[in-house]
């Protein structure tokens, strides 16, 4: 597969429009659409940021024969990292970043709750 293939399987699959990388990287949506026609003139910095609006590696997006539509584990560690950095693929990061905010609001709905079934127990707790 060349990039502008891997480029347009991968935002198809994902179902994002060519406006959606398009406005990622800053510029109209016809001159993406050339892109996804002729990926020559992309740089390193552009690929990055589709890799990234499209929730993919750089890798991704310019090797032959990789699996698109799937989420794919990677396990870094050769930087003391100990083996916790993983990044997910595939998945649409903006979805985790508002699964996770509404996950802390409602933990921290949860915390008056719990004091006061604490307090109208006569359970005492520190702060």
């Amino acid at each position: 597969m060349k990039i502008e293939e891997n480029l347009k399987s991968i935002r198809e699959v994902q179902g994002k429009s060519h406006k959606f990388v398009a406005d990622a990287l800053g510029i109209s949506e016809s001159d993406y659409k050339l892109y996804e026609i002729d990926a020559e003139k992309l740089t390193v910095a552009q690929l990055k940021t589709i890799s990234s609006a499209l929730s993919c590696s750089m890798t991704d997006l310019v090797e032959e024969g990789n699996a698109i539509g799937q989420i794919k584990n990677y396990f870094y560690n050769h930087a003391d990292n100990k083996g916790t950095n993983i990044k997910i693929q595939g998945i649409d990061q903006e979805e985790i970043r508002k699964s996770y905010k509404e996950l802390y609001q409602e933990e921290l709905n949860r915390i008056p709750k719990l004091e006061k079934l604490l307090r109208d127990n006569n359970i005492v707790f520190n702060y």
